[in-house]
């Protein structure tokens, strides 16, 4: 089957998504692709520019599949024959009915009803997790009750018909039979289990999400700053990418230079997956996460995950748990991690890096490649 793959904003998690897909599905995937930039004029605008492309360059296709940034009403709509009778699946990694605003930006609820319409135009939609899908269908009547008049009816029924969820997939190897089997005995009440911390000495704590405000990397930088001023030693890994926001983290990688093992992004695939493997504890401080592709890499490679109890996290990480993973709040945070650090908290990492297999695209992209089956009727 021949898909057409549109990305109006290829970076971060959509990029990672997108080549995951293309390199482990069964089906022949062509990409068409603009920068991870101007995400407004992408909702606005990236429809007229792929449906020229497309009937610029011939593009056939059995399958279009696209993104939250493009406006899959538009692309409809301005698609020449026969590519206008394709079959559309619409990939939800994040929404802006519910996605939290900047300080320096104000609510524009025309960006949400994008996303509404996109689901509407759709013949199936697919969200990065069971979460994001409920929260999204949720507020739907709320936020079209904002509309003065000619309100449509029925759209929350009509959109839960079509929708699914499907995860983002993480460019890892299943772990072999027997990985990680000294951490999944014995009681998780009270001590450190074997093999914690897992240099023998420090605890080594992972930052490794965008440095953005929806990240809270303000609030993770005075989490830090309050631990060492507790007396608590621990080491730093401050990865991600640091687009607009290098400063917060001016002040802790000034303060505690002497702790900080590695800082910035890390391109280098093989060299990432070495500093995942020598964390012990990843944080995020998200104010809002739907997936959370880079704590499932942590946690993937074995790092013990404190996350917020108000995001997609339970979800994924609760069922199976015995340790204390969630929290609610800065000071309930310093509170667990302090626990961690001091060996007074359970520090086995359960089976959650197994778990985590669900999430490799060996497992994954044959499910992928049987719903893009289903919607293509092929």
């Amino acid at each position: 089957m021949r898909i057409l793959f549109l990305e109006p904003y290829d970076g971060g998690s959509h990029r990672s998504f997108r080549e995951g897909l293309a390199r482990h599905s069964r089906h022949s995937i062509m990409a068409l692709t603009l920068p991870a930039r101007f995400w407004k004029w992408r909702m606005r605008g990236a429809a007229v520019w792929f449906a020229d492309r497309i009937a610029a360059d011939g593009v056939a296709a059995d399958l279009i599949v696209v993104t939250d940034f493009l406006n899959a009403a538009d692309l409809r709509g301005l698609l020449r024959p026969p590519l206008d009778r394709a079959p559309l699946l619409l990939y939800m990694h994040e929404n802006q009915l519910t996605y939290p605003l900047s300080p320096e930006e104000e609510f524009d609820f025309h960006f949400g009803f994008t996303n509404i319409l996109s689901c509407l135009a759709a013949d199936r939609v697919l969200f990065n997790s069971a979460f994001h899908r409920d929260l999204f269908l949720g507020s739907l009547p709320g936020y079209l009750a904002r509309m003065p008049e000619a309100v449509p009816r029925g759209v929350r029924p009509r959109l839960e018909a079509k929708s699914g969820v499907m995860p983002v997939g993480l460019e890892r190897t299943p772990h072999p039979a027997g990985s990680f089997a000294p951490y999944l005995g014995g009681a998780c009440t009270v001590g450190t289990g074997p093999g914690w911390p897992r240099d023998g000495r420090t605890h080594v704590i992972l930052w490794n999400h965008r440095w953005e405000f929806d990240k809270r990397p303000e609030m993770f930088a005075g989490v830090m700053s309050r631990l060492a001023d507790a007396g608590r030693r621990f080491r730093l890994l401050l990865l991600g990418e640091t687009r607009q926001r290098d400063e917060v983290f001016a002040g802790l990688r000034a303060r505690l230079a002497d702790r900080i093992d590695a800082c910035g992004f890390v391109p280098a695939h093989g060299a990432y997956e070495r500093l995942l493997e020598s964390a012990d504890i990843v944080v995020s401080c998200a104010a809002q996460e739907y997936f959370g592709i880079s704590v499932a890499e942590a946690v993937h490679a074995g790092a013990y995950p404190v996350l917020p109890r108000e995001q997609v996290y339970p979800s994924l990480y609760g069922d199976r748990c015995r340790g204390r993973h969630f929290y609610a709040g800065e000071d309930e945070l310093v509170s667990l991690l302090d626990e961690l650090l001091a060996g007074d908290a359970c520090g086995h990492v359960c089976s959650l890096p197994l778990d985590c297999d669900a999430y490799c695209w060996q497992r994954l992209a044959p499910q992928f490649d049987e719903v893009f089956e289903e919607v293509s009727g092929s």
